[in-house]
């Protein structure tokens, strides 16, 4: 058993602090409310990581375009495998998807901005790899993220371990420019 954990431990990579918690929507520290089964079709199987996160927000912002990237629809062909910034312009000018494209310094500042308004971002997050941001809770600096190698789990990371993850990847964040989407119901016992 000792030499077991002494492998899972080598294995880990140095100061990562991902925590998997009980996390799932809806939950008040997500903004997006994208339950784990709809979150598995946007598994990413070819390398298409920035489609399947733009697809997530597109889903959760009810924004069909965007949430069928990854097949072909009436919006256009499918769009599959590696992209950058001047891709996605393409593929979003194309098939009529407003989205704030931005990469920089300021993507920290724009991640918070979509979390505070209820919406998600498809985010840089690891080395050469796109993930979505479901929420951030500046109470504590725990950043939502999910994976779309591993979409049925929402992992949490800690403002030093979040800045990693991002700055790993090249500051890039991509973001719906449409309403978030509705209020979360609250029910009152009006008898």
């Amino acid at each position: 058993m000792k030499h077991v954990l002494l492998v899972l431990m080598l294995l880990m990579p140095c100061g990562a602090t991902v925590h998997a918690q009980r996390v799932e929507c809806p939950d008040s520290r997500l903004a997006m409310d994208l339950p784990r089964e709809i979150r598995t079709w946007f598994r990413n199987p070819d390398g298409s990581c920035v489609q399947c996160s733009i697809g997530m927000c597109g889903v959760d912002q009810n924004v069909p375009e965007a949430a069928t990237l990854l097949w072909d629809t009436e919006y256009g062909s499918r769009e599959r495998g590696g992209s950058g910034p001047s891709r996605v312009s393409a593929y979003c000018h194309k098939r009529g998807i407003r989205a704030f494209n931005i990469t920089g310094s300021n993507t920290w500042d724009w991640m918070k901005w979509a979390t505070e308004t209820g919406r998600g971002a498809a985010i840089g997050a690891g080395r050469a790899h796109f993930q979505t941001l479901m929420g951030y809770d500046p109470d504590t600096g725990t950043w939502y993220v999910c994976n779309n190698n591993s979409p049925t789990r929402i992992d949490a990371y800690d403002e030093a371990a979040f800045r990693r993850l991002h700055l790993a990847s090249g500051q890039w964040v991509v973001i719906l420019d449409y309403p978030p989407h509705p209020e979360r119901p609250r029910y009152y016992q009006w008898w």
